[in-house]
C-alpha cells in the first residue's frame, strides 16, 4: 500500500502575506492606467484604442459609461456595418507552462431593457454548439437599482427576440440579425446557492438549429465586493463547466462585466485548466505569481477585469483553500 504524499509543498505564491498581493494589485491598476493613457493619446493607432465603443451613438448600449471593450477584442454582432456593437469581449486565457489548455469566455455587461434582445442573438451567434452555458454572477437589483435587466423566462412563457432591433432612434442603430429567435422556458432547478435555468433558443429560419441554454444564475454576490463563501463559487464553476459545450465559450456577466465577472473567471480558469490546481502537485520550478498572470492577461482584453482589492484578495484566499482541500497534511 502506498502511503499518502505528505510533502506537497503549497505554491509560494499563495503563502504571501496581505501587503505583497497588495502591491502587485497596484501594479496591475499602474499597467491599466498606461493602456488607457496610450489610448487618449492615440485613439486611432493605439493596440488599446476603445474605438467605437466611445462613439455617442452607442452610447444606449453601454450600461455604464466607464466600462466599455477594448475596439481589437470586442464581439461584433452578425449585423449590418455599422451597426454591430455589443459591450462584449472575446477573453481567451493561456498562461504559459501553466494552462493546460486555453479558457475561452465571453465577459459582457448585464443586458439592459434596450439591449437585451442583441445579448441573444449574440449567444445563439459565437457558440457553434449546442448547450450553451451563461453565468450570470449579480442580483437584478441591489440598492434598488437595477444591476441586470430580467432577461430570460422563469415560467413556462416564452420571450420573442426579433430580427431587426431599434436600440436607438438613428437608423445606425437598428440591428437586422439572420433570424428572429424564440427563447422558451424548459425546466429551473434550484440548488443550494444558485438557480439553473434550462432555455431553448430556437431561430425562426428553418435551417437553423435550435440550441439549449443553461442559465446559471448566482445572486448572492454584491456588487463592489467578494463572495462571501468560497464553496458555492468552486461548485457554481464545476456545475457550468459539466454541461457547457466543448466548442462553445463560457458567457459571464455581471452588471458591468468586469469585477465579479473577472473574479469568476480568474477562479475558474485556476481551478479547471492550470497545472497547479488539476494535477497531483503543484509545477515545479515555477516562478510566477499565477494568479497575477491570470489577471494580467485579464486586464489586456477587458477593462477593470476583478475590479476591487477585496476581489483581488479573495482569489488567492480561494485558491489557498482549494489547494489545502485537495492536499491535506
Amino acid at each position: 500500500m502506498v502511503s499518502p504524499n505528505f510533502d506537497i509543498q503549497m505554491p509560494w505564491y499563495l503563502k504571501q502575506e496581505v501587503p505583497e498581493i497588495v502591491d502587485k494589485f497596484r501594479f496591475i491598476q499602474q499597467q491599466e492606467d498606461l493602456r488607457l493613457r496610450d489610448a487618449t493619446m492615440y485613439p486611432e493607432e493605439s493596440r488599446w484604442s476603445l474605438g467605437v465603443s466611445v462613439d455617442e451613438k452607442n452610447d444606449c448600449r453601454n450600461r455604464y459609461v466607464n466600462i466599455m471593450p477594448y475596439e481589437r477584442n470586442r464581439v461584433r454582432l452578425q449585423v449590418q456595418e455599422g451597426s454591430d456593437y455589443i459591450n462584449a469581449s472575446y477573453i481567451k486565457v493561456s498562461v504559459p507552462t501553466q494552462s493546460l489548455r486555453p479558457g475561452h469566455y465571453i465577459a459582457t455587461q448585464g443586458p439592459t431593457k434596450r439591449t437585451w434582445q442583441q445579448f441573444w442573438q449574440m449567444c445563439y451567434q459565437i457558440c457553434p454548439q449546442d448547450d450553451v452555458v451563461v453565468v450570470m454572477v449579480t442580483p437584478l437589483v441591489e440598492a434598488g437599482r437595477e444591476k441586470c435587466f430580467k432577461y430570460w423566462p422563469s415560467n413556462e412563457t416564452k420571450l420573442h427576440v426579433a430580427r431587426q432591433q431599434d436600440v436607438g432612434d438613428a437608423d445606425l442603430e437598428k440591428s437586422t440579425f439572420p433570424s428572429a429567435l424564440d427563447v422558451s422556458f424548459e425546466s429551473v432547478t434550484q440548488e443550494d446557492h444558485y438557480v439553473v435555468t434550462r432555455l431553448r433558443l430556437t431561430p425562426e429560419m428553418p435551417n437553423l438549429a435550435p440550441k439549449t441554454v443553461h442559465h446559471f444564475y448566482f445572486d448572492q454576490w454584491k456588487d463592489m465586493s467578494k463572495p462571501d463563501e468560497i464553496l458555492p463559487i468552486l461548485k457554481l464553476s464545476r456545475h457550468s463547466h459539466s454541461v457547457n459545450g466543448a466548442q462553445n465559450p463560457i458567457i459571464v456577466h455581471c452588471s458591468a462585466g468586469v469585477g465579479r465577472t473577472g473574479t469568476f473567471i480568474t477562479l475558474d480558469h485556476l481551478f479547471h485548466d492550470t497545472y497547479d490546481f488539476t494535477q497531483s502537485s503543484p509545477l515545479q520550478g515555477y516562478k510566477h505569481d499565477l494568479i497575477e498572470q491570470i489577471i494580467l492577461q485579464l486586464r489586456t482584453q477587458r477593462l477593470k477585469m476583478v475590479q476591487m482589492i477585496d476581489q483581488y484578495i479573495f482569489i488567492y484566499n480561494a485558491a489557498r483553500w482549494l489547494f489545502q482541500m485537495e492536499h491535506p497534511s
